[in-house]
């Protein structure tokens, strides 16, 4: 029998205030689902280094302000690249983005779309439970009311 593998990931829950409204920036991915960016780390970087390269390569988005706290986190099992028999234990950390630019230009070789969305929009948008519970938390930590 062989042992789960785990994987890390870090990525932005990116937000940008117009006036008194908070957007949230959603990515649908090439496999069809909307959720916040992320990937996997490179070699050296920190979990905040990584989560901002990876907001820049999907979204093109530079101007942003990263916050330390809260860290956010969805756990979930996939399977592995290759071998559908093998399990991944995956944690993604997610770190919320203060962006100062909206501009939006997609990495087409892994993003189909994307949508600057309010609380309630974005909560209809994201497909996967585990995501609308991250956008929930993230609009508690700023203060919005849902």
């Amino acid at each position: 029998m062989s042992s789960q593998l785990t994987e890390q990931s870090f990525g932005v829950i990116p937000f940008y205030r117009k006036g008194e409204r908070i957007y949230f920036l959603l990515i649908q991915h090439n496999s069809g689902h909307w959720a916040f960016p992320k990937g996997r780390p490179e070699a050296g970087e920190t979990e905040m280094e990584t989560a901002q390269r990876e907001l820049r390569e999907e979204t093109g988005i530079r101007a942003v302000t990263l916050r330390a706290e809260p860290v956010l986190e969805e756990r979930y099992t996939k399977t592995a690249w290759g071998d559908p028999r093998q399990p991944v234990s995956k944690t993604v950390r997610y770190f919320l983005g203060e962006v100062h630019d909206p501009h939006v230009q997609l990495q087409a070789a892994e993003i189909q779309d994307y949508r600057w969305a309010t609380y309630d929009e974005a909560q209809a948008i994201i497909t996967y439970d585990a995501s609308r519970h991250l956008l929930e938390q993230a609009a508690q930590a700023l203060g919005l009311q849902t």
